[in-house]
């Protein structure tokens, strides 16, 4: 596999996961409680939350499955990046769900079904939730490793090795310091990524060139349904309503963007953290989907979409050049990491394992069973990115994975904080029922496609949670927290 990799390259490459490593275990200093380790004491200020909500969210799967939706579609594919900025900034603004969550001083989302429904509903949401990370996060491996084995001119059975390397350094300095270890490395490595789409960005558009050759590569492969969504194939408004439900969700619900939100010193802040980090959203959006359609450029037509972009860095970028940007590619895909294994592995203790102990957890027996928790997900998801194979789209496989939960949750918090007569059976019947059609879809794809099982997931949610409230009321007094 051509490349232009050289021992320069491996040098920054070997220098940055040292440097991540010893940031990340230096944190495990500061940790001296459970708030410590999940949510730095509740002390994070607006910078860093921006920059280590930014890191997560920037992963290399981003990249991947953003790259691989304009490559394949064209312009069209940049309503995705606006409907995630817009979403993001309209619940900072209105403090939508995001608010309640911060004001009830809790660790987790599903902590908050106890305190308005019961401990069963909670326990429920954080299966739910917790099955959707694994699978979310499972194929992040599989991707990412096989734009690393390109873009290092590696052989594929490298690709095992890449993956484990990765996972172990990330679940190592997490186990230690927790959340602290989670902020220190990804502001430094917020920086590396910064530093990285200035150079991606840079290359690309050179050798494709300029903005004349990316318009034109468009027009040439896909014609008008490059740039008129109605006339795109894979697009449509059913597909742009799905994403906007799926989105508005993941920003109020989703553990690891949420974790921020509770680690802010108030909810005057996690407003605006939504607020600014808005803007880096939809770069993270736009920017690799740029580089997709520059990929379509300079090399045409290639057999898998996946492969375009690390395909053309191998072209274009020099040795040393291409060094460095691999450094932001491994800070993008670290960042998002350590944050979905903290946040997993809080949930699984705190809202699923805790509800069976017989004698309540101490602190530190809490923070062992997390560790224990990210040691286990490591291996969990390094199997699943080793063996699974799917038939979506990165982009659309993670869209229906985050379905399985989103929709219940989200129609629950919601209910819960601003419908007074949202009852238990109509939790219960919201998670369960919405969660049968992306599970059906991930099972046998052939039985229903992936935008029909999606919009149908959050269809039912608020549908069985009315029913089920109205037709079978609890006893239980309305929530006033």
């Amino acid at each position: 596999m051509s490349t232009q990799f050289a021992w320069i390259d491996w040098i920054f490459v070997m220098g940055f996961l040292i440097v991540s490593a010893c940031i990340g275990i230096m944190a495990r200093k500061r940790v001296s409680s459970l708030a410590d380790f999940l949510l730095v004491g509740r002390k994070l200020r607006t910078v860093w939350g921006i920059a280590t909500l930014s890191s997560t969210e920037m992963g290399l799967v981003t990249i991947v499955y953003f790259s691989e939706e304009s490559y394949s579609n064209g312009f069209v594919a940049l309503a995705t990046a606006f409907i995630t900025a817009l979403t993001m900034w309209t619940i900072g603004r209105t403090g939508f769900v995001i608010n309640k969550l911060r004001s009830l001083h809790i660790m987790t989302v599903p902590e908050y079904f106890e305190k308005r429904y019961n401990a069963n509903i909670r326990w429920i949401a954080g299966v739910l939730t917790f099955i959707t990370g694994v699978l979310t996060i499972g194929i992040f491996l599989q991707v990412e490793g096989k734009f690393l084995i390109i873009i290092m001119g590696l052989d594929g059975a490298y690709l095992p090795a890449i993956m484990g390397i990765l996972l172990v350094i990330v679940i190592a300095y997490t186990m230690l310091g927790g959340m602290y270890s989670v902020v220190f490395t990804d502001v430094f490595q917020f920086v590396m990524i910064f530093v990285g789409i200035i150079f991606t960005t840079y290359f690309s558009f050179i050798h494709a060139d300029g903005f004349t050759g990316i318009v034109a590569a468009v027009r040439d492969n896909y014609g008008d349904a490059g740039f008129r969504i109605w006339q795109a194939p894979k697009y449509g408004l059913l597909v742009l309503i799905w994403m906007v439900l799926y989105y508005t969700s993941g920003w109020s619900s989703w553990q690891p963007v949420v974790q921020r939100v509770l680690s802010m010193k108030d909810a005057a802040t996690s407003q605006k953290l939504f607020q600014i980090s808005s803007i880096f959203i939809f770069f993270r959006a736009a920017m690799p989907m740029l580089w997709g359609i520059a990929a379509l450029a300079v090399l045409g037509k290639v057999g898998d979409p996946k492969t375009a972009l690390p395909l053309m860095l191998t072209r274009i970028l020099p040795a040393g050049i291409i060094g460095f940007i691999t450094v932001g590619f491994l800070s993008a895909s670290m960042s998002t990491y350590d944050s979905y294994l903290l946040s997993f592995s809080s949930i699984l203790v705190q809202d699923v394992v805790a509800r069976h102990c017989k004698n309540p957890l101490t602190e530190k027996q809490r923070i062992l069973l997390m560790r224990i928790g990210i040691l286990v997900l490591g291996i969990f998801i390094y199997l699943w990115g080793v063996f699974y194979v799917s038939t979506e789209s990165v982009l659309r496989y993670i869209i229906l994975a985050g379905s399985i939960s989103y929709a219940g949750i989200i129609t629950a918090l919601v209910g819960g904080i601003y419908w007074k007569r949202a009852d238990t059976f109509g939790v219960y019947c919201a998670f369960i029922i919405s969660a049968v059609p992306p599970l059906v879809c991930l099972a046998a794809p052939e039985k229903i496609n992936s935008t029909q099982a999606g919009l149908l997931s959050f269809a039912l949610a608020p549908i069985c949670l009315v029913a089920g409230s109205l037709l079978r009321p609890s006893n239980k007094s309305d929530f006033c927290g």
